[in-house]
């Protein structure tokens, strides 16, 4: 059984740039800190015939603000860091309470 917390992370927006020379870049920036319920963190792997797939995942549970909202309709445009990584934003799904 995993144990649930409330922790501290930073949302971060994500800015996509590109340079003369056609190198990408993506500049993190914070937008707002907030206290997160932070379960199920897991370590996968996933095998294929050719390759091994390793993830984690980390579920975090928000309160619904206007700028929860916003990372739900545009969830690529945010991050989130905890514990000092950037986890990139996989799948959002909103849910009544």
């Amino acid at each position: 059984m995993a144990i649930a917390r409330f922790e501290n992370i930073n949302v971060n927006r994500l800015t996509f740039g590109k340079s003369s020379f056609g190198e990408q870049s993506t500049t993190v920036s914070l937008w707002f800190a907030t206290r997160a319920r932070v379960h199920s963190v897991a370590n996968n792997v996933r095998i294929s015939d050719k390759y091994r797939v390793y993830s984690d995942v980390v579920n975090f549970t928000l309160n619904y603000t206007p700028n929860t909202k916003e990372v739900v309709d545009n969830q690529n445009l945010y991050s989130i860091n905890w514990k000092n990584f950037d986890w990139r934003i996989d799948s959002i799904r909103e849910t009544d309470d």
